[in-house]
Formats: C-alpha cells, sequence, structure tokens
C-alpha cells in the first residue's frame, strides 16, 4: 500500500497512461489511412469529362431520332432506323448479359443482312441484359433493354 501512496507514482502513471493513449491513437490513425484510396486516385476529372461527354451523345441521340427496332428476340433481328422510319448503315454490337453471372456473358457483332441487322445467340432462360451499340458516322447509339427468356 505505501508504494501507490508515494508522491512519485502518480505523475509516472498519468504520463504512462497519457503515452499509451496517444501511441493507441496514432496506431488506429494509421490503420485507417491506410485503406484510404484519397481524391488523386478516384479521378473525379476523369469521371466528369465521361459523363459531359455521355450527356452530349444522348443529346445527339434525341436530336438525329434514331430509334432501334427489334424484329424478332431469338434469333436477334433488328434495324435501326432515323426519324422519318428510314433504314440506318452502320456497325451494331449488342452484347448479352446476365445480372448474376459474367460467365454467361456473349458480345457478338452483328451482321448485316439488307436494312436488318442479326445476331445468333443462345440464351439460357432467365433475365438477361441486351447492350445495343450503333455507330454511323461518328455518331453512336447506345440502348439498353431488359428481356426474360422462358
Amino acid at each position: 500500500m505505501s508504494f501507490l501512496n508515494s508522491p512519485r507514482i502518480w505523475p509516472i502513471g498519468i504520463v504512462l497512461s497519457l503515452s499509451a493513449f496517444v501511441l493507441f491513437q496514432i496506431s488506429l490513425v494509421k490503420l485507417a489511412s491506410s485503406g484510404f484510396e484519397g481524391p488523386d486516385d478516384v479521378q473525379y476529372y476523369k469521371m466528369g469529362l465521361e459523363y459531359s461527354r455521355e450527356l452530349e451523345r444522348q443529346h445527339h441521340q434525341r436530336i438525329n431520332g434514331w430509334q432501334l427496332q427489334v424484329l424478332q428476340q431469338q434469333p436477334l433481328r433488328c434495324r435501326m432506323v432515323d426519324r422519318q422510319g428510314h433504314a440506318l448503315e452502320g456497325e451494331m454490337k449488342v452484347r448479352f448479359k446476365r445480372p448474376a453471372t459474367r460467365s454467361q456473358d456473349q458480345r457478338q457483332l452483328a451482321s448485316r443482312d439488307g436494312q436488318e441487322y442479326q445476331v445468333a445467340w443462345q440464351p439460357k432462360p432467365g433475365q438477361w441484359l441486351v447492350d445495343f451499340d450503333f455507330q454511323s458516322g461518328g455518331q453512336v447509339f447506345r440502348r439498353q433493354l431488359r428481356w426474360t427468356m422462358p
């Protein structure tokens, strides 16, 4: 008991406990900052530029009045028309995606047959997301459809 009542022990104990507390806080800050990716890694500026390009693309898409007409789902037959209903010529890329798994995704270049584009694909039953990318004369048309295959 006399050891704890000594006048030198209390200041040393207080200094040691404060030192331990400060070291503990420093270790927590190091642990928290080790997983922080920081604003430089996220590249907000590039993301903003891509978003601006996407808005511009959508604006041109509305002005051009391009429309996708799906004539048949399996095998896929579709065509691109302008506002007056005239068929457009260009390159059509189609990507078939399963929302749950990437292993069944398919990406294909559609073949042109007259005014229509055709893609042969073998879908499994269930939900599918179908992305259409049509390019003609430097303009890009994008559309995503959700299909349920029996």
